[in-house]
């Protein structure tokens, strides 16, 4: 017996689910600049998307990657890509960023308020799209974590067709695997892999935490130098403690 396409598709979303739920669990203690660094650091590769994909609704969103590829295919099914699409969201854990790299022309819009509430009924993290979005005003009322290139009236029904679901892709100029765990804020989006967002994730709580004890430093001196030598006394008092 063979399987249908749409078959296919939640197999492999299910495959992952595994890993979505594990990731999901993760407080958000961090800023998407905290793990593009300590992602960087650790792999020696960016790890933040380039800042065309940029925020246009809602606040901020974390958690693991669905990825979705769209290639161009002018002879496409409005209806049967849709249905596609709709089933991705209606199976995908919940926490779960939908990650989707519109190939070609990019100044399609490929989701919108209903997909967005959707998702959001759906409970769903958020979308980064390299691509457009429309219904910027319904988006930006249901404060749903949208990250985007910008917003354009056409849509890429019957102008594109869904190539891979859970499959690498390039997304804002950054490789994106299934799974890997998505950070996106006012900064922009940074991603951490799979493989490492555990050491990725504590490294940038470190950070975060970091950077909150240095700040009021500065300002209490007036002086970054000043205030690095009594965060690093603190610290070297905090070590020794623990000894």
């Amino acid at each position: 017996m063979k399987l249908t396409a749409s078959l296919f598709l939640l197999i492999a979303i299910f495959a992952s689910s595994a890993a979505v739920n594990k990731l999901s669990a993760q407080r958000i203690e961090f800023t998407s600049s905290d793990v593009a660094d300590a992602a960087e650091r650790l792999t020696g590769h960016r790890a933040s998307m380039t800042n065309d994909i940029h925020l246009i609704a809602g606040r901020r969103l974390a958690g693991p990657a669905i990825t979705m590829r769209v290639v161009r295919d002018d002879g496409a099914s409005l209806m049967e890509e849709g249905l596609k699409a709709i089933k991705i969201l209606e199976s995908a854990p919940a926490g779960s960023v939908i990650v989707l790299a519109l190939d070609d022309d990019k100044s399609f819009a490929v989701f919108g308020s209903t997909f967005a509430t959707l998702a959001k009924s759906r409970r769903l993290a958020g979308f980064v799209v390299d691509g457009s979005m429309r219904g910027l005003p319904e988006l930006r009322r249901l404060a749903f974590a949208t990250f985007a290139r910008g917003t354009t009236p056409g849509s890429a029904g019957g102008h594109y067709r869904l190539a891979g679901v859970n499959v690498s892709i390039v997304c804002g100029d950054i490789e994106v695997s299934p799974g890997d765990f998505v950070v996106g804020d006012e900064d922009g989006v940074a991603v951490a892999p799979k493989q490492l967002y555990q050491e990725v994730l504590t490294r940038a709580k470190g950070l975060r935490l970091e950077k909150q004890e240095i700040l009021p430093l500065i300002v209490k001196y007036g002086s970054y130098t000043k205030a690095m030598q009594e965060y690093a006394e603190a610290v070297r008092k905090r070590n020794a403690t623990k000894r």
